[in-house]
């Protein structure tokens, strides 16, 4: 009996340890299909920046950007844009990519169904295409995890979805030094890179670090040779 439960339980475990693989690891495609970086022999690497548009940042990482004529991609937030629509239409018309980053960006909706994620993603759409005309093609599920009903609902609205495969980790507190760092030495042509040029709804997370780290992050790796390309051309 004590050999049949431990055998149960090691089985428990490995299930739940592949399920959270395929969940949690952004690169994972055990639920669909993921686009994470670009196909081998790729020109460049990617900027993308999430959870904004927010005005005490999105702007100067717009600034920092014409003056590099680097373009990015930006996986906004649907309350974020219903507060700021001036911003989402200067991202745009400034030629950068806009995806989908849900309504909402709840941390615990990885728990939630279908119909949730379905909602989450439409009504993004529909608040983007108010503002700029436009319905995103692509989409960045919060925090990169994907569960069935995740994938399910982007798979039923025909969008393509996108992590990363490096990211800076200013999410949580950190420094511009401390960015560069985990950006600069390791990315190599085909990546794509996860900054934050905004925040959750109601957060109070500092996002100057981001900003400070922008510019010479891409002048670092200008100097390596490498390209900023945006997304969708990578």
């Amino acid at each position: 009996m004590n050999t049949l439960a431990w055998s149960l339980n090691g089985a428990a475990a490995a299930t739940a340890a592949v399920l959270a693989y395929g969940s949690f690891v952004p690169t994972s495609r055990m639920w669909g299909k993921v686009h994470t970086h670009a196909e081998q022999g790729a020109d460049g690497f990617a900027m993308t920046f999430d959870d904004g548009p927010t005005p005490n940042s999105t702007p100067a990482i717009l600034d920092i950007l014409g003056e590099l004529g680097v373009k990015a991609a930006f996986f906004v937030i649907g309350q974020n844009v219903r507060r700021y629509p001036e911003l989402l239409a200067r991202i745009h018309a400034e030629g950068h990519l806009v995806a989908n980053h849900t309504m909402d960006h709840v941390q615990l909706a990885m728990f939630r169904g279908w119909r949730y994620w379905d909602r989450q993603l439409c009504q993004t759409d529909q608040i983007i295409q108010e503002t700029i005309g436009v319905c995103p093609a692509m989409f960045r599920p919060p925090f990169g995890i994907k569960t069935f009903c995740i994938m399910g609902a982007a798979r039923g609205l025909g969008k393509a979805v996108v992590t990363w495969n490096r990211r800076a980790w200013d999410g949580i507190k950190t420094t511009s030094e401390q960015i560069i760092g985990r950006l600069g030495p390791p990315t190599r042509s085909g990546d794509v890179l996860l900054m934050h040029d905004g925040v959750e709804p109601d957060s109070k997370r500092d996002p100057g670090p981001t900003v400070r780290a922008v510019k010479p992050l891409i002048r670092l790796l200008a100097d390596r040779g490498l390209t900023a390309r945006r997304l969708d051309q990578l």
